[in-house]
């Protein structure tokens, strides 16, 4: 555990030292005229952008990758052998590092506040549907072995985790807010003027003045935005049935599990975007509202103060009160609800 801590210490170290090594090198010798950049990479089973304009902008670029590779492969991911979520599904008690263990706290808490809406204990759940390479669903009889909270058999003692009655941790309802608010770090540090950094369904927004975010369309997710939300710094996720699916004997089925019923959700609802100061808040709150449904859902990012845009099957468009004015419509076929 100590050889690891150090492993991820230096590396958070070199991080720095990029960006601190560009300040102290003769301005002429590193990228005179490059006043921005932009870097495409793939980490967490998902496309990462970056588009960062300002002094030392591309040595930022880099610094955000690298960190976002250093989360996944020795913190959060379930595959990579060695990570803290890894070591803890294989051995139900492991020592986490710190920054593990702040993603899992934050987590637990909206788990609880969702009343399990959201539940990074199902990761058995997740790996039974495996959506994403899948082509016919499980049995009911599966689904009906591993339905139910698993959230409450998590426990946490300092940086000790322990796992009850056989759960299986999977962040990826948290993981890719969780490395936006990385991100967010290292360009402070840096002193960028401004970035849009997404991983996946989220996106950090940093810096001065207004940004536009599209939000895609619910049943394509292509780039035919239905929507541009015009908003401050800050943090945008969205869940969404088109993310990851398949589709058998005429019914679609997504990646979206309700731990209750042990399948997709289906409750009228095809995207959730939330806008919040935490990129982990957001990307946990467009899970957990999505599967409470309209309604509650609403009550939830009300309760955390941030912001939401609801859309629904046929076509409506549903937010908090304090985003609908900066929502502008593009795609006639969606409207704002009554």
């Amino acid at each position: 555990m100590k050889k690891k801590k150090l492993i991820i210490a230096g590396a958070v170290i070199l991080i720095v030292a990029v960006i601190a090594g560009f300040c102290v090198k003769p301005v002429k010798q590193f990228f005179a005229d490059r006043k921005a950049a932009q870097k495409t990479g793939f980490y967490m089973d998902t496309v990462v952008t970056a588009d960062i304009t300002g002094e030392n902008c591309g040595e930022t670029a880099d610094a955000v990758f690298n960190a976002i590779q250093v989360l996944e492969e020795f913190c959060l991911s379930k595959t990579a052998e060695g990570s803290d979520i890894y070591e803890l599904n294989e051995k139900g008690k492991y020592e986490v590092t710190d920054s593990t263990l702040g993603i899992l706290e934050k987590s637990l808490e909206v788990c609880k506040k969702s009343g399990g809406a959201l539940d990074i204990g199902i990761g058995k759940l997740v790996d039974l549907w495996n959506v994403k390479n899948r082509q016919t669903p499980p049995s009911q009889e599966e689904t009906n072995a591993l339905r139910g909270s698993r959230y409450e058999g998590i426990s946490v003692e300092a940086n000790d985790v322990t796992l009850k009655d056989g759960v299986k941790i999977d962040l990826g309802a948290v993981g890719k807010g969780a490395a936006c608010d990385s991100a967010r770090d290292i360009c402070a540090l840096s002193g960028v003027k401004r970035a849009v950094i997404s991983v996946g369904g989220s996106i950090l927004l940093y810096g001065d003045g207004e940004f536009t975010v599209g939000i895609a369309s619910p049943e394509t997710g292509s780039a035919d935005y239905i929507a541009v939300l015009t908003t401050g710094a800050g943090f945008v996720s969205t869940s969404g049935t088109y993310e990851r699916f398949f589709d058998y004997e005429g019914k679609r089925y997504h990646h979206i599990l309700d731990p209750e019923t042990g399948y997709p959700v289906d409750n009228g609802l095809c995207s959730v975007t939330v806008v919040s100061d935490s990129g982990i808040l957001s990307d946990a709150l467009s899970t957990s509202c999505f599967v409470l449904g309209l309604e509650d859902g609403m009550k939830l990012c009300e309760e955390y103060g941030c912001q939401a845009v609801f859309i629904t099957d046929d076509g409506k468009i549903y937010t908090t009160d304090g985003i609908r004015d900066s929502l502008e419509i593009s795609d006639d076929s969606f409207s704002f609800a009554d």
